[in-house]
């Protein structure tokens, strides 16, 4: 992965120690990406509210590694406002789909880029998937599922 600021790591190195919700992007988007960038700033502003033992975080992954490049990713978290919680990273472009299917749970073929999925995926602190939510859930459903993996 490389995130915004052009640092190279591992997802599960970003994920380890915390607990995630991940959601997928392309920063070049302008139907259903807009409304979860929306719905992580909501998430965003409710963290503080959560009861937790693990520090949370939001991530935004970009599935387009050769346009979701570390300034579009940066701009990307400056539209919504994104605070020090909120990361953003893509996978390199031989990963990128290997990626989306394993967050899929599925063996289809994934499709066009622009009918990605907008599931939110949470993760607890040992960067295990434990929650998938349906397309576009609400900011409550995915801030109860952060509170409750926080406070294991």
């Amino acid at each position: 992965m490389i995130d915004q600021s052009g640092q190279k790591q591992l997802l599960t190195d970003l994920l380890h120690r915390k607990v995630t919700a991940l959601q997928t992007i392309y920063t070049g988007c302008s139907s259903v990406c807009p409304l979860q960038g929306a719905l992580f700033s909501t998430v965003q502003q409710r963290i503080s509210q959560l009861q937790h033992r693990y520090p949370i975080q939001l991530v935004s992954i970009g599935i387009d590694p050769l346009s979701d490049s570390p300034p579009a990713l940066h701009a990307w978290l400056k539209r919504f406002q994104a605070g020090p919680e909120w990361r953003a990273a893509t996978p390199t472009l031989q990963d990128v789909d290997r990626m989306r299917t394993t967050l899929s749970g599925s063996t289809l073929p994934l499709g066009n880029i622009a009918d990605h999925s907008t599931q939110i995926y949470c993760f607890d602190a040992n960067a295990m998937l434990r929650w998938r939510s349906d397309d576009l859930p609400r900011a409550d459903e995915v801030c109860e599922v952060l509170g409750a993996l926080g406070r294991v």
